[in-house]
């Protein structure tokens, strides 16, 4: 069930790009030709002395992510059954739903015009899920307890960059969108993400130099309609089994005799008996809509461009239900 929070990739999950086609004060050969194909009008750009980047670039980055949701809809079969009516989102009491991923991202990009960067993305990440239950089915809530799962998930995504500089300044806006999969999740999960980021370039020596820039980064999933998964119990809810145990110890007499009959009931329909751990490992199918709990984000980070080829970059992104956290370095050559 825990897998419900899979979007951790997400975060995917999907890096945004920072643009570097800001102009600079250097002057370049204007009676030379321009060597590349891409980007386009690249000869009117260097005619003009502006000193562009090469075209065309391979990243590697590393990508920390930690987000909070919250649940809006879930329901659940046991074995087959349907138990919606009975276990659902309100009476199983979801609380805090935090989820973490970390993994490696790779990404091609091409500066199809002097103001567009086109890329693809290419992710592996492991991540976990903790989330926070205390059950009610009317008779008394449960203690509070949490369930936490790791997994893995790969994810592959497409986006593009506008970017506008002048003189040392320069402004960049960010669409991307990519789809995540897991074993315990049926269908790809889907997360847009746009950015915006304003930054400042300080220049150094030998065609090095530096930027700094801040902005904001908005985030949300496409399946508007939720996602299906499966999952054994005991994998969702490692510790269902002691917390139930604990909680029906401290009901009284009367109290135990309604809760043996609704036990009774479940296990009718599953098939399977609490206390021999045969309904601990019944595969549970699920449904579940969540919703982050922040979707803004506040970023800043920046770039060092050690030469025309190598640029090494870094960012932090916070708000206060997210973390995200990015490093990495770009390899640039000519198309």
């Amino acid at each position: 069930m825990s897998k419900l929070c899979l979007i951790s990739y997400l975060l995917l999950y999907s890096i945004t790009t920072f643009g570097q086609s800001e102009s600079q004060n250097n002057l370049s050969d204007t009676t030379s030709i321009y060597p590349y194909t891409f980007p386009i009008w690249g000869q009117e750009i260097q005619n003009k002395g502006i000193d562009f980047p090469l075209p065309a670039g391979i990243s590697v980055h590393y990508v920390y992510n930690e987000m909070y949701l919250g649940i809006s809809e879930f329901g659940m079969a046991l074995n087959g059954q349907d138990l919606s009516s009975i276990l659902n989102e309100k009476t199983l009491g979801f609380q805090s739903t935090r989820a973490t991923t970390n993994g490696i991202n790779l990404r091609g990009d091409l500066f199809t015009l002097p103001f567009l960067n086109v890329y693809g993305l290419f992710s592996y990440v492991e991540g976990g899920t903790e989330v926070g239950l205390q059950p009610d089915f009317g008779n008394g809530k449960f203690p509070y307890f949490s369930s936490s799962v790791i997994f893995e998930a790969i994810s592959f995504g497409v986006g593009a960059t506008f970017n506008y500089g002048y003189k040392d300044y320069f402004v960049s806006v960010d669409a991307n969108y990519s789809g995540t999969k897991s074993d315990l999740i049926k269908d790809n999960v889907g997360i847009m993400v746009n950015s915006i980021r304003f930054g400042k370039k300080f220049n150094l020596k030998h065609d090095r130099f530096v930027t700094f820039y801040v902005g904001a980064m908005y985030r949300n999933f496409t399946n508007s309609g939720g996602s299906y998964g499966s999952i054994v119990l005991k994998d969702a809810m490692p510790g269902l089994e002691g917390a139930y145990q604990q909680w029906y110890d401290n009901l009284s007499t009367g109290q135990r005799i309604v809760i043996d009959a609704g036990v009774k009931a479940i296990n009718e329909i599953a098939g399977t008996e609490i206390g021999d751990g045969g309904i601990m490992n019944s595969q549970v199918d699920y449904h579940i809509k969540k919703d982050l709990l922040k979707k803004w984000t506040f970023q800043f980070g920046g770039q060092f461009q050690l030469s025309k080829r190598i640029w090494i970059r870094g960012e932090y992104g916070v708000s206060d239900y997210s973390k995200f956290i990015l490093t990495g370095i770009n390899y640039r050559f000519g198309v």
